[in-house]
């Protein structure tokens, strides 16, 4: 079993008519179509800054579900969504089995939940229907955004992954000029591009998408910066609503935007990647390891394994050999205190 797969098992165990109802109404879908209880808490707002994308707990036993309400964004949407996946997942044993074979089971757990919780916001057949009949297009993230309960960025996920070649669909703050979210599609045989826009990616002074007039659309041949100044060409479709602009990314020109195409030959990523836990975050990291312990450095921190490990130590006062803090008494080791 795969991660597709075992999302689709977790569904399976919902009614088709509760799946329906949560598309158009997730708080009743909950409370009327399974029984369960639902309670709004503010207080758990105060979590928020932890990175974590879910804002809710729930005590499956008790068949309680508590959520920190988003009155002005449809984020509490994504929280009931996740928390009714914890709830789809307790009902299947088979899926426990499964992910108690996994390496990191509670991570998976929650990678899972995430899985369940965009599908059921914004199933496949919404989004099929958002895309039918042409190239994937910037407005559709908005059409989606519009016509569900779905977040822009839920929508930005849906829409990438029907992008038919190596490219990504982008959100972007106008007034700060930077990237809020990112969702990338790399490409099926070469990976990774080395340049693609990211979360926190200013946009570079100049760019034709700081250019697009309040409720305009953009479609023609740009390129992309990463941070560091490395600059790689793409074609792009964008639209702004308000203060948000929405573009999608795509390496071969799928609008048909130019007649006559002389593209460069992308470089892709040939690093690997590996997914760490460090400074209270699980990231995917891409880059080569520490020569010395294997293992990849932490982008906040530039620390590897043997660097946290190093600082967790400390030196003897009487042989000068290095220990963890917690096998010495005021600074002495078991060995020199005899």
């Amino acid at each position: 079993m795969d991660l597709e797969s075992a999302t689709a098992l977790a569904l399976s165990g919902l009614n088709q008519s509760v799946r329906d109802q949560f598309v158009a109404a997730p708080l009743t879908a909950i409370r009327d179509g399974l029984g369960l209880t639902v309670k709004p808490v503010d207080h758990l707002a105060d979590r928020r800054n932890d990175g974590g994308a879910c804002d809710g707990v729930s005590f499956l036993q008790d068949a309680v579900i508590l959520y920190a309400p988003t009155h002005s964004s449809k984020r509490e949407n994504f929280t009931l969504a996740h928390e009714l996946a914890h709830w789809l997942v307790e009902q299947c044993d088979e899926l426990y089995d499964w992910l108690a074979d996994q390496d990191e089971p509670q991570r998976m757990l929650e990678t899972l939940c995430d899985r369940i919780a965009q599908q059921l916001l914004l199933p496949d057949s919404l989004i099929e229907t958002a895309t039918a009949g042409g190239p994937v297009r910037a407005e559709q993230v908005l059409h989606l955004h519009t016509v569900t309960n779905a977040s822009r960025p839920v929508c930005a996920i849906g829409i990438a992954r029907r992008l038919p070649c190596c490219g990504a669909v982008v959100i972007i703050d106008h007034q700060r000029s930077e990237v809020v979210y990112a969702s990338v599609k790399p490409d099926v045989e070469q990976g990774w591009p080395t340049v693609f826009p990211w979360p926190g990616h200013n946009v570079p002074a100049g760019h034709p998408f700081l250019g697009v007039a309040p409720g305009g659309t953009c479609t023609r041949r740009t390129y992309w910066e990463a941070p560091w100044g490395t600059r790689q060409d793409y074609y792009a479709d964008a639209i702004r609503d308000g203060r948000w602009i929405v573009a999608v990314l795509a390496d071969v020109d799928i609008w048909g935007s130019e007649q006559l195409h002389i593209d460069e030959q992308r470089e892709f990523d040939q690093r690997p990647s590996t997914e760490i836990t460090c400074c209270g975050t699980t990231v995917v990291v891409r880059g080569y390891p520490c020569g010395a312990c294997g293992q990849p450095f932490c982008p906040r921190c530039q620390r590897c394994s043997c660097d946290r490990r190093a600082e967790r130590e400390q030196t003897c006062s009487t042989c000068y050999l290095r220990f963890q803090r917690h096998l010495l008494v005021d600074g002495v080791c078991q060995e020199c205190r005899g």
